[in-house]
């Protein structure tokens, strides 16, 4: 049963060796290719170069925003737990942008919005959660509601363009949560809900 898998590390072994001969004569060829690819990746944008935006840092590799232009793109960043995390999924595809090897796509976001939880209250225990088993834990959420100051900033400028409270209200809780323990209560939030988002980024999109 150990025979296979030790011939397959051993091939690949073999053909990497093979792979890292073959990169060494091509780097022999052009002795700058592999740093010139370094240094592209690096200087490459990424969601998390963006956070700062939420409090008032400039992304000078960023677009500049044109309130009278049509092809915005943005970000939205939104508490989670104590630190604010990339959220843009929930956004529109046309209003955001995705990941790609082959150019700086993050360098067309012209826009951050930042949603930052700033207070909430416990409104109710949540129970009855089982294992995959489906035994139950005896695990509990403490579920509040939450109170969200949303801010859209541009983002090569860290200038804030609007700024709102937004509150979440939803009360209902949540079907699956991650727990470390069997005997485990935890806090969870309700979410920004997208729709207010959207209400609020859309007249600086101009779409």
């Amino acid at each position: 049963m150990t025979t296979l898998p030790r011939t397959f590390i051993a091939v690949s072994t073999s053909l990497l060796a093979l792979a890292a001969l073959a990169a060494c004569g091509k780097q022999a060829d052009k002795p700058a290719g592999g740093a010139s690819a370094s240094a592209t990746l690096a200087a490459k944008l990424f969601p998390d170069d963006f956070k700062g935006v939420c409090s008032g840092a400039s992304v000078s590799a960023a677009t500049a925003y044109d309130p009278a232009g049509t092809a915005h793109k943005a970000l939205l960043f939104s508490t989670y737990k104590d630190d604010l995390m990339d959220q843009s999924s929930s956004l529109p595809n046309d209003w955001t942008v995705q990941f790609d090897e082959h150019a700086d796509a993050y360098k067309a976001v012209d826009l951050v919005v930042c949603a930052r939880r700033i207070a909430d209250k416990q409104v109710k225990i949540c129970d009855g959660y089982k294992d995959k088993d489906d035994k139950p834990t005896g695990n509990t959420v403490r579920w509040h509601t939450a109170t969200y100051e949303v801010a859209v900033r541009e983002a090569r400028t860290g200038k804030e363009l609007e700024k709102k409270t937004i509150e979440a209200e939803d009360s209902t809780c949540p079907m699956f949560e991650n727990f470390d323990g069997s005997t485990e209560a935890i806090d969870d939030y309700a979410s920004l809900p997208d729709t207010a988002v959207l209400d609020l980024l859309r007249p600086h999109m101009k779409r």
